[in-house]
C-alpha cells in the first residue's frame, strides 16, 4: 500500500449511492483488517461489516449531533477497552480507510452519538466498546457534499462544486523544537520521507476537518502535540490521534528503515504549548 499516494488523494465522502459492493471486494476488505497493522497490538479489536439494511439501525445513534451519513455499508470496529484503545481503533480504521481507498471505494468516519443504543440495536454483547463506525461505498455523482453546521440542532448536507475543505500546510503543521518555530520543514526536500509523512499528517481526516495536532522535531524525536476544541469530544479526539499516528507511521515506517515507531507517552520537557493542547506521545526516528 502506498500510503502517501493514498492519503494525499482520499477524502471524505457524504453523499453515497445505493449500490452494494461486491462480495469479493468485501473478502479483500476483512483479509486485510485479519494482518494490518496495529498501533496497540495487544488491544483485541474486532471488525463488522453492516450491509445496506444498517441505516435503520444507525440512525439516532451515529453522526455528528445524530446526523447520518447514509451510505449502503459501514465497518464498526469493536474494541476491548485499554489505555490507548480509542487511539488503536482510529489507527486501524484509518489503515481499512485507505485500503478502501486504494480498491476504489468511498469512505466517512461517523460520530457515535449513543453507543448503548448502538449497542442494542446491533444486538452486540456488552463486553467490548463500539469504538469506530466509518460509512463506505461508491460515491453518489453529482455536486460535492459537505456537512453544514449553524447550530448543534440544525445539521445539513449543503452540496456545491469545488474540493473538500483546505487542510493546513506543512509549515503550520511542523514545528522545530518548540510550538510555533518552524524553519526546517521549509528548507527540506519534498521528496524526503520525513516530509512526506508531515504531509499525510496535513491531509489527514478529522472530526469536523479542525486538524487537531502539531508535530514538533526534536532531534531524533518526532513529539505528537493534540491540540483541543470546544467541538469534539473525547472519543473522537483520540481517533484522531490514531488517524494522525497512522498516516505519519505508514510513510515513514514503509518507504524507510530505521524507524522504531510512536511512544504513547509524553517527554518531560517544555515545548511551550499553548493552554489548549497536550502531549500524546511521540515518534522514535
Amino acid at each position: 500500500m502506498d500510503v502517501f499516494t493514498l492519503a494525499t488523494s482520499r477524502k471524505s465522502n457524504r453523499e453515497f449511492a445505493k449500490r452494494e459492493v461486491s462480495a469479493d471486494k468485501l473478502q479483500e476488505l476483512k483479509e486485510y483488517f485479519a494482518s494490518c497493522p496495529r498501533l496497540v497490538p495487544d488491544i483485541q479489536v474486532e471488525m463488522l461489516i453492516l450491509g445496506d439494511d444498517a441505516s435503520e439501525k444507525l440512525n439516532a445513534c451515529v453522526g455528528y449531533h445524530r446526523f447520518l451519513i447514509k451510505a449502503f455499508h459501514y465497518i464498526v470496529l469493536l474494541s476491548d477497552v485499554d489505555e490507548h484503545y480509542m487511539e488503536n481503533a482510529g489507527y486501524i480504521g484509518e489503515e481499512l480507510v485507505l485500503k478502501l481507498t486504494e480498491m476504489g471505494i468511498e469512505t466517512c468516519w461517523e460520530t457515535i452519538a449513543d453507543e448503548p443504543l448502538l449497542k442494542k440495536r446491533l444486538n452486540l454483547p456488552g463486553d467490548k466498546s463500539v469504538a469506530a463506525v466509518i460509512a463506505f461505498g461508491y460515491e453518489d455523482a453529482g455536486l460535492f457534499a459537505r456537512l453544514g453546521i449553524k447550530s448543534p440542532a440544525e445539521i445539513f448536507l449543503k452540496k456545491k462544486p469545488g474540493t473538500p475543505a483546505p487542510k493546513p500546510t506543512i509549515p503550520q503543521m511542523f514545528y522545530d523544537d518548540e510550538w510555533g518555530k518552524s524553519e526546517t520543514i521549509s528548507a527540506m526536500d519534498p521528496d524526503d520521507d520525513l516530509y512526506k509523512a508531515c504531509a499525510a499528517v496535513c491531509y489527514a481526516p478529522s472530526f469536523l476537518n479542525l486538524q487537531p495536532c502539531r508535530l514538533i522535531h526534536d532531534g531524533n524525536k518526532i513529539v505528537l502535540a493534540a491540540v483541543m476544541d470546544e467541538m469534539t469530544n473525547a472519543a473522537d479526539a483520540k481517533l484522531n490521534l490514531g488517524i494522525i499516528m497512522m498516516h505519519f507511521e505508514g510513510v515513514v515506517s514503509r518507504q524507510s528503515s530505521g524507524f522504531q515507531g510512536w511512544q504513547l507517552e509524553a517527554l518531560d520537557k517544555d515545548y511551550k504549548l499553548p493552554e489548549n493542547a497536550y502531549l500524546a506521545g511521540y515518534y522514535q526516528l
